[in-house]
């Protein structure tokens, strides 16, 4: 449970004997034999002292009166203890929606702030924190995609507060400092009432000692009374503060006065925060997710915070749950645990008129002549459907200088737009939030570095424009494809690979069959006899893919090229493993190749068994491939017009029969899929079927077997595509070098907003050799067209050095290019990448904020719904969150042990009390010679 205890001690009194009375009749019985105790030693005083003078009986019928009150009390045990009062403070939670739906418009005017926006002014701008800290504990949470949902801050209540400062005083050492003024005072009072007692005693045996008793009465009544004054003064003084010795409850000894000054304790409170504890809201609260999970964020925190001391748990969001466990059931969960929920609804209820570009998905890289589709997602919002122009735009890619500044259009668009329009069409958009898909298709006009856009013409009244359009980077690339194809044999994977890429303009293909004999005709641009002995050979290609190569077939000197090649020139090697040469190279555990060979596959070999152990040959079933969620990133994998409909496709597919055994990945690779049949886990997880690394500045690829034939029983287009896309995946370091110096590479080109793009550099200096510098600083082109920094470090655990690393996470749609340059002014290099950022639609299809499912949320709870689409109302909301959710605190006491030391003080004063005034009154009666 999240809580924090404020923790205080209090001293308590009581009778111990009175709470063992139990009855009322025990309660009497004791209350009227004390009664009549004390009315007979009245009596028996008043009958003993009838024949003396009066003040010396009022004096004995004090001390004997005052001795049986003191046995009296003795009798009811009078005890301290120090018990712990434990108080759990009241808890209110603060939960905020960071889902892309919270990036829309807050409300129906036009240049209306975000919902995330008016989250961020409600927790920054109004008191609603600063106040809620008066009485509660506060947390605040951010909540998306995620199960769970992250916390952000958490700040004691004020109270809390003053109970730590006063906590962190230095405590004294021993019970001297602890004496206060006033009890020093009662106790010297009380010592000198005693003294004044004492003296007047010895003044009355002087007096009656002479003979003249007629005055010796008043100086023993008043002695008996100062001596009880100051024995009850003086005593209860001694008895209270148990831990000083009498000398220091009388100032007699113990420190000094400079002593008792205390240090006051240094504040730790961080001066660049506000009283929130978050220094930068605006950077904390961003709409990133790709889903909302209200249900699940409010089953967290039922599960984490004490639902007694949870005062109410509000949520910021527009109602879209759509992820995770249903609205209805944590409703249900809080309702059961007396919590209160009060939504505050962000966005309006009412369909603004809005029109977005949602996504533009356009490729990284086409050929001169080739026509390729640029895709656009557009959705609008509003009281009727909006009929718009959409536009095609094109140009040269000349929206920053290699400086890294950003330039704009001078439009009101947040995207620098290329200025060519090429194309445009009128399309109708229904207003329900429904997503449109566009196709726009065409053929590059000129090689080198472009930008194309969509933009959406906006209508009147839009109240965002600066969604109204995306652009995309791209590049004509002239040359074409270098490829070489090595098969062992030819297998059916093989022939079809080598014919569709021979088939390809695109490509310059090269073939070496091991097995195959001289003159023997391969539809191929050359046909080799050999694998390429020398760098200027091999470094032509561009990527190299193996079909169950013979590996004893390379001798030292080739697998030193092609680690090289790989390194070095920003290769792509794609391995398809086989059941005939694989197995039978990697058993041959003294060949010193193997270790070579082995660190170009991105996960790492079984060594035992057939087929390398857990691998599987000639199975009798086919399985389907397990995705995983890297794989949807995977652009190579992409097999149909868009992810969704692609992984269709891979879901439909009947799969594969066999795969070579792997013991799992190696660090820093990624799987794409694996063999879904569950006889053949290894451990926990199931075999690696596709998988990949970055070897220096260079791909590998693995393909677990050669089966991905079976893919045109669907359709031949399918497998095409996807050989066709991962030869120019596992190739784009080579064909996207700006520079002899090093290569800069992303593992993925396409993400989703939220994703994190891991990025890589392979770098040397001007002498070729291995840079080695502390940090590369590297320009972030964002799609707003503001620039970011970013330091890329050295990788540790390289093979070779000069490698660099860093992760940047995208944050907004469109498109990012990503900058490092290299040299002086007068020998500038930059290398460049783009990724494509887009938006999860899932978040877009219900603009509206749902007021039913909130309304019913806060009912159902005991709570309250507070609709805020307005700026201006943020301080009013938050004055009435902070009224109506009212403090429940738990307070638990703990009794401590008793004070022994204050009942052996409260004895000793007890018996001295007794046996001096008992001893006081014998003394009397033997001087007025009574029985």
């Amino acid at each position: 449970m999240i809580g924090q205890l404020a923790d205080r001690s209090e001293v308590v009194y009581e009778f111990m004997r009175a709470r063992s009375l139990d009855g009322w009749w025990i309660w009497a019985v004791v209350v009227l034999g004390v009664v009549a105790l004390l009315t007979l030693c009245v009596r028996f005083y008043r009958r003993d002292v009838v024949e003396i003078s009066r003040p010396v009986g009022w004096t004995l019928m004090l001390l004997r009166v005052t001795a049986v009150i003191a046995l009296v009390f003795f009798f009811f045990d009078l005890q301290r203890r120090t018990q712990r009062v434990v108080t759990r403070p009241s808890e209110v939670v603060v939960m905020v929606d960071t889902s892309q739906s919270m990036s829309l418009a807050g409300g129906i005017d036009p240049g209306s702030p975000s919902r995330v926006q008016l989250a961020e002014s409600l927790l920054d701008d109004s008191p609603l924190l600063t106040q809620m800290r008066d009485e509660h504990r506060v947390s605040v949470y951010g909540f998306d995609a995620e199960s769970e949902p992250t916390l952000w801050m958490s700040t004691a209540t004020a109270d809390q507060s003053s109970d730590t400062d006063s906590a962190a005083q230095p405590q004294p050492a021993n019970g001297d400092e602890t004496i206060s003024a006033t009890a020093r005072r009662i106790a010297w009072f009380g010592g000198f009432a005693i003294a004044v007692g004492l003296l007047l005693a010895l003044i009355s045996l002087a007096i009656g000692a002479t003979g003249r008793g007629q005055s010796v009465g008043w100086f023993l009544v008043t002695s008996a009374s100062c001596l009880l004054i100051g024995g009850v003064s003086l005593g209860s003084v001694y008895c209270v503060q148990s831990p000083a010795s009498l000398a220091s409850i009388l100032g007699l000894s113990g420190p000094s006065d400079a002593d008792d000054t205390t240090e006051e304790p240094e504040s730790t409170e961080d001066p660049s925060q506000g009283p929130s504890g978050v220094a930068d809201w605006q950077t904390q609260v961003a709409a990133v997710g790709s889903e909302s999970r209200i249900g699940d964020a409010i089953r967290t925190v039922l599960t984490d915070h004490e639902p007694s001391t949870l005062a109410g748990i509000v949520v910021m969001t527009d109602g879209q749950n759509n992820g995770g466990v249903d609205l209805g059931s944590a409703t249900a969960l809080a309702r059961r645990a007396g919590v209160s929920v009060y939504p505050v609804g962000l966005g309006s209820s009412r369909p603004a008129t809005n029109v977005r570009v949602v996504d533009l998905d356009a490729p990284k890289r086409v050929y001169p002549g080739d026509k390729f589709a640029v895709s656009a997602v557009l959705q609008g919002s509003g009281a009727r459907p909006i009929e718009v122009e959409v536009q095609l735009l094109d140009g040269l890619d000349q929206t920053a200088g290699s400086d890294g500044n950003a330039s704009t259009d001078g439009g009101d668009t947040a995207v620098d737009l290329p200025p060519n329009v090429i194309d445009s069409r009128r399309v109708t958009l229904p207003v329900d939030g429904t997503l449109s898909g566009l196709r726009f298709e065409m053929e590059p006009e000129s090689v080198g570095r472009r930008r194309v856009a969509v933009r959406i013409v906006a209508p009147e009244g839009d109240t965002n424009v600066r969604d109204d359009a995306q652009a995309a980077r791209y590049e004509v690339v002239s040359r074409k494809l270098r490829v070489m194809a090595v098969a062992g044999g030819p297998t059916r994977e093989y022939r079809f690979v080598r014919n569709l890429l021979y088939r390809d303009n695109s490509v310059e293909l090269d073939v070496w069959l091991q097995t195959g004999q001289p003159g023997m005709s391969q539809d191929a641009d050359l046909v080799l006899t050999d694998f390429p002995e020398t760098p200027e050979d091999l470094f032509e290609y561009d990527a190299i893919i193996m079909f169950d190569p013979d590996w004893r077939s390379f001798n030292a000197e080739s697998l030193q090229l092609i680690e090289r090649w790989l390194a070095e020139q920003a290769g792509g090697l794609i391995l398809v493993a086989g059941p005939v040469y694989h197995p039978l190279f990697f058993r041959g555990r003294t060949d010193p190749r193997i270790s070579t060979v082995r660190g170009f596959f991105p996960v790492d070999l079984a060594t035992r068994g057939a087929l390398l152990g857990g691998g599987r040959q000639g199975g009798d079933d086919a399985w389907p491939l397990d995705f995983t969620p890297d794989a949807q990133r995977a652009e190579f994998l992409w097999i149909d017009q868009d992810p969704t409909s692609s992984f269709q496709i891979w879901d439909e597919f009947d799969g594969v029969y066999d795969f070579v055994g792997v013991k799992g990945l190696k660090p820093g690779a990624k799987a794409y899929s694996r063999f879904s049949d569950p006889t053949t886990r290894v451990g926990d997880e199931l075999p690696v079927f596709m998988a990949s690394q970055f070897y220096g500045s260079g791909r590998t690829y693995f393909q677990a077997s050669g089966e991905m034939w079976r893919l045109r029983q669907a359709s031949d287009a399918y497998f095409d595509r996807y050989y066709t896309q991962l030869i120019r995946w596992a190739s784009e370091g080579r064909l996207l070098r700006d520079s002899n110096r090093g290569v800069l590479l992303v593992d993925n080109s396409k993400a989703m907003v939220g994703d994190t793009i891991a990025i890589r550099a392979v770098l040397t200096d001007d002498q070729f050799e291995p840079l080695q510098v502390p940090k590369v600083p590297v320009k972030v082109l964002t799609p707003g067209g503001t620039v970011m920094d970013l330091d890329l470090t050295p990788t540790p655990g390289q093979p070779r050095p000069g490698t660099y690393g860093g992760r940047l996470i995208v944050r907004e749609a469109g498109g990012y290019e990503i900058r490092l340059t290299l040299g002086d002014a007068l020998a500038e290099q930059v290398l460049r990448q783009s990724v494509q950022v887009r938006l999860p639609t899932v978040e877009l299809e219900r603009p509206r904020r749902n007021d039913d499912a909130l309304t019913s949320l806060a009912d159902l709870t005991a709570g309250r719904f507070f609709p805020l689409d307005d700026p201006a109302s943020t301080n009013t909301v938050a004055d009435e969150l902070v009224r109506v959710i009212r403090p429940q605190p738990q307070t638990t006491v703990l009794p401590g042990n008793t004070d022994q030391d204050f009942t052996r003080r409260r004895n000793a004063a007890l018996m001295w009390l007794i046996a001096t005034f008992l001893t006081f009154e014998w003394v009397t009666r033997r001087l007025h010679r009574l029985a």
